[in-house]
C-alpha cells in the first residue's frame, strides 16, 4: 500500500486544553513540526508552566524568601564558635553571588522561625545587608532539630570534638538516647561517639585548647590517662610549646603516670607506718586492742573491750 503523504497531527496527550488552556495548546499545535522543544517559551507557556508546577509542590520542598529579622538562632545548636573572618569572608560571597543553599528552619510561632542548619548563612547574610533569604521549612521536634543541626554540621566537618561531644552529650541526657542510638543517628559506630563523650572529662583549659585547635584529639585521649586537671594542663602546654606528636605525648603521659603512681605508693607507704604506729601507741595507753582504718584523712578507731568492767576501766582511761 502507497503511505500517506498528509502529515501527521501532533499528539499533545489527553488533557492538556484543561490544563493550560486552549490559547497555549493551540500555539504548541501552530508551532512546525521538528522544532526544538529548548526553544523560548512564550509569556502565556511560561506562565501556565509555573502555575502548575507551583500548585504541585509540598511546601515542605518549596523554597520560600522570609524577612531575614523573624529567622532566629537554633537553641540546639551544637556549634558555638563562629569565627568571625570566616563569617565576613562569606558574607562578601554573598553580596557578589547571593546564597546558593537555602537555609533549612522550622516555624515556632506566628512570622517566627527557627533555624535548623545555616546559621552561619544567616549571619553572613545580616552582614551582607539582605532583607529577605531563601528558606526551606520542615516540621520537627526538638530532638529531630538537635539532630539534623548536628548532622549537617558534621558532614560539613565543622564542629571542633568539644562541640560533638556536647551535642552527643545532649542526645543522651535531654532526649534519653543510649551511646548506641546516637551513633546510629549521626552515622557513626559507637565506639567514636563514647571516646568523644570521654573528651568531655578533661579540664576545662585542656578542653578549650582541644576546641581551640591548639591540641588534637589524639592529644587529647592521650592526656586523659592523668586524673590531676593540673597535670594535664601542663603536659598540654608542653605538648604545644614543643609541638610533640601524638605518639610523643603518649610516652611523656606513660612517663608521667608512672612517676604518679610510685609517689602515691610511696606516700600511701608511709601513711601506713604513721598509722600503724598510732594504733600501737593508743593501744598501750588504753590497754587493749585498737584498729585504725585510715584513707586518705579519713577513717575510723576501733576500740575493743571484753566485759562491762573492762569497757569501764577502757572510758576512765579516755577521760583522763
Amino acid at each position: 500500500m502507497a503511505e500517506s503523504k498528509e502529515p501527521q497531527k501532533r499528539s499533545l496527550g489527553r488533557g492538556l486544553s484543561s490544563l493550560f488552556g486552549d490559547d497555549v495548546v493551540d500555539e504548541f499545535r501552530s508551532t512546525p513540526p521538528g522544532t526544538p522543544l529548548v526553544a523560548p517559551l512564550s509569556a502565556p507557556i511560561k506562565q501556565a508552566l509555573t502555575a502548575e508546577f507551583a500548585d504541585n509542590i509540598p511546601d515542605n520542598q518549596r523554597v520560600w524568601q522570609i524577612d531575614i529579622e523573624k529567622l532566629a538562632a537554633n537553641v540546639y545548636q551544637p556549634r558555638k564558635q563562629f569565627v568571625s573572618e570566616k563569617i565576613q569572608e562569606l558574607a562578601a560571597s554573598i553580596k557578589e553571588k547571593g546564597i546558593l543553599q537555602p537555609i533549612v528552619a522550622r516555624k515556632i510561632g506566628q512570622d517566627q522561625f527557627e533555624i535548623i542548619a545555616g546559621e552561619r548563612r544567616w549571619r553572613a547574610a545580616q552582614l551582607a545587608g539582605l532583607q529577605k533569604v531563601p528558606v526551606i521549612l520542615k516540621e520537627v521536634q526538638n530532638q529531630e532539630s538537635l539532630e539534623l543541626a548536628l548532622i549537617e554540621n558534621l558532614q560539613r566537618h565543622d564542629l571542633n570534638p568539644i562541640e560533638e561531644g556536647e551535642a552527643f552529650q545532649q542526645l543522651c541526657d535531654e532526649f534519653g538516647l543510649s551511646q548506641q542510638e546516637v551513633a546510629q543517628k549521626v552515622g557513626k559506630d559507637r565506639a567514636t561517639v563514647a571516646n568523644t563523650l570521654r573528651l568531655l572529662g578533661l579540664s576545662p583549659e585542656v578542653k578549650q585548647m582541644l576546641a581551640q585547635g591548639e591540641i588534637s584529639a589524639g592529644h587529647a585521649k592521650a592526656l586523659l590517662a592523668l586524673t590531676d586537671p593540673i597535670k594535664q594542663r601542663e603536659l598540654a602546654k608542653k605538648i604545644t610549646s614543643e609541638k610533640l606528636t601524638v605518639r610523643a605525648a603518649e610516652k611523656l603521659v606513660q612517663t608521667a603516670t608512672k612517676r604518679s603512681a610510685n609517689a602515691q605508693g610511696l606516700e600511701v607507704n608511709v601513711a601506713a607506718k604513721l598509722v600503724k604506729g598510732l594504733q600501737d601507741d593508743l593501744a598501750k595507753t588504753l590497754g587493749t586492742k585498737v584498729e585504725i582504718a585510715y584513707n586518705k584523712g579519713q577513717g575510723t578507731i576501733s576500740v575493743k573491750f571484753y566485759s562491762d568492767e573492762d569497757l569501764t576501766r577502757i572510758i576512765e582511761r579516755i577521760k583522763r
